[in-house]
Protein backbone atom coordinates (compact mmCIF):
# COMPACT_ATOMS: atom_id res chain seq x y z
CA UNK A 1 0.00 0.00 0.00
CA UNK A 2 1.12 3.77 -0.50
CA UNK A 3 2.04 4.98 3.35
CA UNK A 4 3.48 8.56 2.68
CA UNK A 5 3.06 10.58 -1.05
CA UNK A 6 4.12 14.01 -1.90
CA UNK A 7 3.28 15.44 -5.50
CA UNK A 8 4.62 18.12 -6.64
CA UNK A 9 2.72 20.11 -9.77
CA UNK A 10 2.87 23.07 -12.19
CA UNK A 11 0.64 26.03 -10.62
CA UNK A 12 0.35 27.00 -14.57
CA UNK A 13 -1.02 23.27 -15.41
CA UNK A 14 -3.35 23.52 -12.32
CA UNK A 15 -4.99 26.61 -13.59
CA UNK A 16 -5.25 25.44 -17.28
CA UNK A 17 -7.22 22.31 -16.52
CA UNK A 18 -9.40 24.86 -13.35
CA UNK A 19 -8.33 23.93 -10.85
CA UNK A 20 -6.29 26.90 -9.27
CA UNK A 21 -8.26 26.41 -5.77
CA UNK A 22 -7.00 23.92 -3.54
CA UNK A 23 -10.07 22.21 -2.64
CA UNK A 24 -11.14 21.87 -6.20
CA UNK A 25 -7.09 19.85 -7.08
CA UNK A 26 -7.87 17.73 -3.72
CA UNK A 27 -10.91 16.35 -4.61
CA UNK A 28 -9.69 16.04 -8.43
CA UNK A 29 -6.71 14.01 -7.30
CA UNK A 30 -7.88 11.88 -4.15
CA UNK A 31 -12.07 12.09 -4.41
CA UNK A 32 -11.53 12.37 -0.43
CA UNK A 33 -16.04 12.73 -0.74
CA UNK A 34 -15.41 15.16 2.64
CA UNK A 35 -13.73 12.93 4.20
CA UNK A 36 -10.47 15.65 4.23
CA UNK A 37 -10.59 19.13 3.79
CA UNK A 38 -7.85 22.04 3.19
CA UNK A 39 -7.36 25.09 5.41
CA UNK A 40 -6.65 28.53 3.89
CA UNK A 41 -3.09 29.71 2.51
CA UNK A 42 -1.55 31.00 5.21
CA UNK A 43 1.54 32.89 4.77
CA UNK A 44 4.07 30.49 6.46
CA UNK A 45 6.96 28.93 4.78
CA UNK A 46 7.06 25.24 4.17
CA UNK A 47 9.57 23.12 2.35
CA UNK A 48 10.54 25.99 0.35
CA UNK A 49 7.35 27.50 -0.44
CA UNK A 50 5.92 30.92 0.29
CA UNK A 51 2.74 29.70 1.30
CA UNK A 52 1.26 26.74 3.04
CA UNK A 53 -1.92 25.07 4.33
CA UNK A 54 -2.52 22.49 6.44
CA UNK A 55 -5.06 19.04 5.42
CA UNK A 56 -7.23 17.70 7.82
CA UNK A 57 -9.81 14.89 8.27
CA UNK A 58 -12.93 15.09 9.82
CA UNK A 59 -11.91 14.97 13.39
CA UNK A 60 -9.83 17.74 12.91
CA UNK A 61 -6.74 16.11 12.55
CA UNK A 62 -3.83 16.77 10.19
CA UNK A 63 -3.29 14.36 7.29
CA UNK A 64 -1.04 16.38 4.82
CA UNK A 65 0.61 19.47 4.01
CA UNK A 66 0.16 22.02 1.38
CA UNK A 67 2.51 24.66 -0.77
CA UNK A 68 2.38 27.00 -3.22
CA UNK A 69 4.65 30.20 -4.76
CA UNK A 70 8.34 30.21 -5.49
CA UNK A 71 10.42 26.71 -6.19
CA UNK A 72 9.59 27.14 -9.91
CA UNK A 73 5.82 28.69 -8.85
CA UNK A 74 5.16 24.46 -8.05
CA UNK A 75 2.08 23.51 -5.52
CA UNK A 76 3.66 20.54 -3.24
CA UNK A 77 1.01 18.15 -1.56
CA UNK A 78 2.25 15.77 1.07
CA UNK A 79 -0.58 13.35 2.31
CA UNK A 80 0.82 11.05 5.45
CA UNK A 81 0.00 7.61 5.58
CA UNK A 82 -3.36 8.78 7.65
CA UNK A 83 -4.35 10.93 4.69
CA UNK A 84 -3.56 8.09 2.67
CA UNK A 85 -6.02 5.77 4.00
CA UNK A 86 -8.95 7.92 2.67
CA UNK A 87 -7.79 7.75 -0.83
CA UNK A 88 -9.81 4.73 -2.31
CA UNK A 89 -9.35 4.92 -6.13
CA UNK A 90 -5.33 4.94 -6.78
CA UNK A 91 -5.76 4.66 -10.25
CA UNK A 92 -7.89 7.65 -10.41
CA UNK A 93 -4.95 9.72 -8.52
CA UNK A 94 -2.09 8.10 -11.07
CA UNK A 95 -4.46 9.15 -13.93
CA UNK A 96 -5.03 12.88 -12.56
CA UNK A 97 -1.80 12.75 -12.25
CA UNK A 98 -0.22 12.26 -15.62
CA UNK A 99 -2.97 14.38 -16.86
CA UNK A 100 -1.53 17.49 -14.79
CA UNK A 101 1.98 16.72 -15.83
CA UNK A 102 2.86 15.89 -11.84
CA UNK A 103 5.80 14.73 -10.74
CA UNK A 104 6.32 12.24 -7.24
CA UNK A 105 9.16 14.10 -5.09
CA UNK A 106 8.77 11.35 -2.47
CA UNK A 107 6.64 7.71 -2.01
CA UNK A 108 6.14 5.49 0.47
CA UNK A 109 5.01 1.98 -0.07
CA UNK A 110 4.61 -0.69 2.50
CA UNK A 111 3.69 -3.90 3.04
CA UNK A 112 2.30 -5.80 6.22
CA UNK A 113 3.41 -9.19 7.46
CA UNK A 114 0.86 -9.63 10.15
CA UNK A 115 2.03 -12.97 11.23
CA UNK A 116 5.40 -12.64 10.77
CA UNK A 117 6.45 -15.78 8.49
CA UNK A 118 7.65 -14.14 5.50
CA UNK A 119 9.80 -11.71 6.88
CA UNK A 120 12.24 -11.61 9.59
CA UNK A 121 14.34 -8.54 10.80
CA UNK A 122 17.03 -10.47 12.48
CA UNK A 123 17.85 -12.74 9.03
CA UNK A 124 17.66 -9.72 6.91
CA UNK A 125 20.27 -8.02 9.26
CA UNK A 126 22.00 -10.88 8.48
CA UNK A 127 21.71 -10.58 4.66
CA UNK A 128 22.87 -6.99 5.13
CA UNK A 129 25.81 -8.29 6.53
CA UNK A 130 26.08 -10.90 3.66
CA UNK A 131 25.82 -7.81 1.17
CA UNK A 132 22.82 -9.60 0.04
CA UNK A 133 21.45 -6.21 -0.84
CA UNK A 134 24.07 -4.67 -3.39
CA UNK A 135 22.26 -3.99 -6.71
CA UNK A 136 26.16 -3.72 -8.52
CA UNK A 137 28.36 -1.75 -7.26
CA UNK A 138 29.08 -0.51 -3.58
CA UNK A 139 26.85 -2.13 -1.09
CA UNK A 140 23.83 0.05 0.42
CA UNK A 141 24.44 1.49 4.15
CA UNK A 142 22.63 -0.64 6.11
CA UNK A 143 22.04 -0.09 10.20
CA UNK A 144 20.38 -2.23 12.72
CA UNK A 145 18.54 -0.78 15.76
CA UNK A 146 18.37 -3.44 18.29
CA UNK A 147 15.88 -3.71 21.06
CA UNK A 148 18.04 -6.11 23.00
CA UNK A 149 15.22 -8.51 23.90
CA UNK A 150 13.38 -5.81 26.20
CA UNK A 151 10.36 -6.07 23.71
CA UNK A 152 10.02 -2.71 22.06
CA UNK A 153 10.90 -4.11 18.36
CA UNK A 154 13.53 -4.41 16.09
CA UNK A 155 14.51 -1.93 12.79
CA UNK A 156 16.56 -2.23 9.93
CA UNK A 157 17.56 0.51 7.35
CA UNK A 158 18.94 0.06 3.96
CA UNK A 159 19.78 2.78 1.83
CA UNK A 160 19.87 6.33 2.45
CA UNK A 161 17.09 9.13 3.03
CA UNK A 162 17.05 10.97 0.10
CA UNK A 163 17.68 8.21 -2.59
CA UNK A 164 16.06 4.79 -1.91
CA UNK A 165 15.31 3.65 1.80
CA UNK A 166 14.34 0.73 3.50
CA UNK A 167 12.93 -0.02 6.44
CA UNK A 168 11.61 -3.35 7.61
CA UNK A 169 10.71 -3.39 11.41
CA UNK A 170 8.44 -4.99 14.08
CA UNK A 171 5.63 -2.74 13.86
CA UNK A 172 3.19 -4.61 16.70
CA UNK A 173 5.86 -4.83 19.52
CA UNK A 174 6.89 -0.92 18.82
CA UNK A 175 3.15 -0.29 19.26
CA UNK A 176 4.03 -2.10 22.77
CA UNK A 177 2.14 -5.59 21.94
CA UNK A 178 5.23 -7.45 23.35
CA UNK A 179 3.92 -10.56 22.11
CA UNK A 180 2.89 -9.62 18.26
CA UNK A 181 4.43 -10.98 15.25
CA UNK A 182 3.70 -8.38 12.98
CA UNK A 183 6.42 -6.91 10.96
CA UNK A 184 6.41 -4.45 8.20
CA UNK A 185 8.30 -3.58 5.40
CA UNK A 186 8.51 -0.17 4.12
CA UNK A 187 10.51 1.51 0.84
CA UNK A 188 10.63 5.17 0.57
CA UNK A 189 11.82 6.46 -2.55
CA UNK A 190 12.52 9.98 -3.49
CA UNK A 191 12.33 11.89 -6.54
CA UNK A 192 15.73 14.32 -5.49
CA UNK A 193 18.34 12.15 -7.98
CA UNK A 194 15.51 10.00 -10.16
CA UNK A 195 12.25 9.88 -11.47
CA UNK A 196 9.48 8.11 -9.42
CA UNK A 197 7.08 6.46 -11.69
CA UNK A 198 3.42 7.65 -11.45
CA UNK A 199 1.87 4.34 -11.94
CA UNK A 200 3.89 3.50 -8.27
CA UNK A 201 0.72 4.39 -6.62
CA UNK A 202 -1.71 2.18 -8.71
CA UNK A 203 0.93 -0.69 -7.98
CA UNK A 204 3.21 -0.35 -5.07
CA UNK A 205 3.84 -4.08 -4.53
CA UNK A 206 5.74 -3.94 -7.90
CA UNK A 207 8.02 -1.17 -6.78
CA UNK A 208 8.28 -3.34 -3.19
CA UNK A 209 9.44 -6.36 -5.11
CA UNK A 210 11.75 -4.25 -7.14
CA UNK A 211 13.56 -2.57 -4.62
CA UNK A 212 15.89 -4.73 -4.19
CA UNK A 213 16.79 -8.51 -5.19
CA UNK A 214 16.22 -9.91 -1.45
CA UNK A 215 12.69 -8.38 -1.35
CA UNK A 216 11.95 -9.98 -4.50
CA UNK A 217 12.46 -13.28 -3.43
CA UNK A 218 10.80 -13.25 -0.47
CA UNK A 219 7.59 -11.34 -1.72
CA UNK A 220 7.43 -13.54 -4.77
CA UNK A 221 4.55 -15.48 -3.93
CA UNK A 222 2.73 -12.92 -2.28
CA UNK A 223 -0.45 -11.88 -3.10
CA UNK A 224 -0.63 -7.90 -3.74
CA UNK A 225 -3.84 -8.26 -1.63
CA UNK A 226 -2.60 -10.07 0.72
CA UNK A 227 -1.94 -6.41 3.13
CA UNK A 228 -4.66 -3.84 2.81
CA UNK A 229 -5.73 -0.97 5.19
CA UNK A 230 -8.42 -2.42 6.72
CA UNK A 231 -6.25 -5.99 7.85
CA UNK A 232 -3.63 -3.39 8.84
CA UNK A 233 -6.21 -1.36 10.56
CA UNK A 234 -7.41 -4.43 12.48
CA UNK A 235 -3.59 -5.15 13.38
CA UNK A 236 -3.05 -2.13 14.51
CA UNK A 237 -6.07 -1.74 16.78
CA UNK A 238 -4.88 -4.91 18.45
CA UNK A 239 -1.55 -4.33 19.23
CA UNK A 240 -2.39 -0.58 20.20
CA UNK A 241 -5.49 -2.13 22.58
CA UNK A 242 -3.23 -5.22 23.53
CA UNK A 243 -0.26 -2.65 25.23
CA UNK A 244 -3.30 -0.33 26.71
CA UNK A 245 -4.67 -3.34 28.83
CA UNK A 246 -1.06 -4.38 29.47
CA UNK A 247 -0.60 -0.85 30.54
CA UNK A 248 -4.04 -0.52 32.58
CA UNK A 249 -2.94 -3.82 34.21
CA UNK A 250 0.39 -3.06 35.39
CA UNK A 251 0.34 0.41 36.40
CA UNK A 252 -3.41 0.96 38.02
CA UNK A 253 -4.41 -2.71 37.98
CA UNK A 254 -4.23 -2.70 41.84
CA UNK A 255 -6.14 0.72 42.25
CA UNK A 256 -9.31 -1.04 40.34
CA UNK A 257 -9.46 -3.83 42.65
CA UNK A 258 -9.05 -2.04 45.38
CA UNK A 259 -12.02 0.08 44.14
CA UNK A 260 -14.26 -2.91 42.92
CA UNK A 261 -13.39 -4.71 46.32
CA UNK A 262 -15.00 -1.01 48.09
CA UNK A 263 -18.04 -0.91 45.76
CA UNK A 264 -18.96 -4.04 44.57
CA UNK A 265 -21.71 -4.36 42.71
CA UNK A 266 -21.55 -0.48 41.93
CA UNK A 267 -18.47 -0.39 40.71
CA UNK A 268 -19.53 0.06 37.34
CA UNK A 269 -21.22 3.24 37.97
CA UNK A 270 -18.43 4.99 40.64
CA UNK A 271 -16.45 4.41 37.83
CA UNK A 272 -18.67 6.11 35.25
CA UNK A 273 -19.08 9.11 37.42
CA UNK A 274 -15.85 9.37 38.98
CA UNK A 275 -12.94 7.92 37.16
CA UNK A 276 -14.30 8.03 32.99
CA UNK A 277 -13.76 10.62 31.03
CA UNK A 278 -14.65 11.59 27.46
CA UNK A 279 -12.02 11.07 24.82
CA UNK A 280 -9.72 8.39 23.53
CA UNK A 281 -5.79 7.73 24.25
CA UNK A 282 -3.49 9.18 22.22
CA UNK A 283 -2.20 6.13 21.66
CA UNK A 284 -4.76 5.87 18.64
CA UNK A 285 -4.49 8.75 17.12
CA UNK A 286 -4.25 7.93 13.26
CA UNK A 287 -5.66 3.84 13.94
CA UNK A 288 -8.97 4.73 14.23
CA UNK A 289 -12.13 6.62 15.96
CA UNK A 290 -15.27 6.59 17.73
CA UNK A 291 -17.67 3.69 16.57
CA UNK A 292 -15.61 2.49 14.33
CA UNK A 293 -12.63 2.08 17.26
CA UNK A 294 -14.82 0.48 19.85
CA UNK A 295 -15.90 -2.00 17.30
CA UNK A 296 -12.43 -2.97 16.27
CA UNK A 297 -11.37 -3.34 20.09
CA UNK A 298 -14.34 -5.30 20.75
CA UNK A 299 -13.55 -8.17 17.79
CA UNK A 300 -9.82 -8.11 18.43
CA UNK A 301 -9.89 -8.54 22.50
CA UNK A 302 -12.70 -10.15 23.31
CA UNK A 303 -14.13 -11.93 20.12
CA UNK A 304 -16.55 -13.47 22.14
CA UNK A 305 -18.35 -10.06 23.07
CA UNK A 306 -18.97 -8.96 19.60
Amino acid sequence: MVDYLTVVISVTKCEDAGLARLDHLLETLFSFNDTAWATQWQEKRWQFYDHSAVILDREGEMVGRAGRGSNGNTVCISLSGTGCKLVRNWSNVQAQLERLGARISRCDVAWDDYTGETLDVRKLRQLARDRAFMQGGTPPKWRFIDDEGCGTGCTLYVGSKGHKELCVYEKGKQLGFKDSPWVRSEVRLYGKHGEVPLSIVNDPMAFLRGAYDVLADLLLDVAPDACTRIKTERAQVEATGEAMVEYLRRQVGPSLNVLLEAFGGSWVDFMQHRVVREGSPGRFRGVAKGERLYQLLREQLCPAAS
